[in-house]
């Protein structure tokens, strides 16, 4: 089965096909609401995450699947927030060891990183490396002796690459339990035939990688031309930054 997490899932709804420039500011403005604290502005951010995921038509049953580890960790976390913050006890669970301070904190905690890594998810899936490329030598392009080409091209590779981690490590887990790897219960041993593998993938397709674009004459100083942002493009922005003025204005 195919990853789909942090990949680029093709579609032809209207999130995919708004602007990556306008994604890309829209995502800075809902990472600014999520430095906040407040309940309002984490239950804002979860009603227009699970919309935008509607909108996307996202394969939901999958991408749960492959969030397992995820879902552990976030259960991990809360549980160390709840015990080792120090605070009130709880009453009504005096034998329980963990504080209202540390369940609250724990909770905020997990809900902030489960918001990020669903907009991680969702902006991945919805835009092609080559339009955050362009979007981001479009930003960077006024900005004199700041090499926006290079930026762009290194972290559209850096997405690129970081799927592609997961697809080898999901090949190599898959050979590895074909081959009876799974029984053994040594975790160094397993860690060495998983790891060693992935390791040696990913070098040998970064040095692809890298003679692809020296045979295809990759040069920063070829002029590049960007057209401009289509103005009904502009209109969600315009909303998505009313209704976040809106809510800020009544806190």
């Amino acid at each position: 089965m195919a990853r789909i997490a942090l990949h680029y899932f093709p579609g032809d709804s209207s999130l995919h096909r708004w602007d990556a420039r306008c994604k890309f500011f829209g995502l800075l403005m809902i990472t600014a609401t999520l430095v906040q604290t407040r309940i309002s502005w984490f239950i804002f951010d979860s009603i227009l995450l699970a919309g935008l995921f509607f909108v996307s038509r996202f394969p939901f049953k999958q991408l749960f699947h492959e969030l397992r580890f995820w879902a552990i960790f976030l259960s991990i976390l809360f549980l160390f927030q709840s015990l080792f913050t120090p605070g009130t006890r709880l009453h009504s669970l005096p034998w329980l060891p963990v504080s209202k301070e540390g369940l609250l904190l724990g909770g905020l905690t997990c809900w902030r990183l489960g918001l990020i890594l669903g907009y991680a998810l969702l902006f991945t899936a919805v835009t092609r490396p080559r339009e955050l490329r362009d979007g981001l030598i479009w930003l960077f392009k006024p900005i004199p002796f700041l090499p926006g080409r290079r930026i762009g091209l290194m972290v559209s590779l850096t997405l690129r690459f970081f799927s592609r981690i997961l697809d080898h490590s999901e090949e190599v887990r898959l050979a590895h339990r074909a081959r009876m790897g799974d029984r053994n219960k040594n975790p160094f041993r397993k860690a060495k035939f998983l790891a060693f593998p992935i390791l040696v993938r990913s070098i040998l397709e970064v040095e692809e990688v890298t003679y692809a674009l020296a045979a295809r004459g990759y040069r920063e100083d070829l002029p590049i031309h960007l057209s401009k942002i289509p103005l009904p493009h502009l209109i969600p922005l315009l909303f998505l930054l009313g209704f976040i003025a809106m809510i800020g204005w009544f806190q």
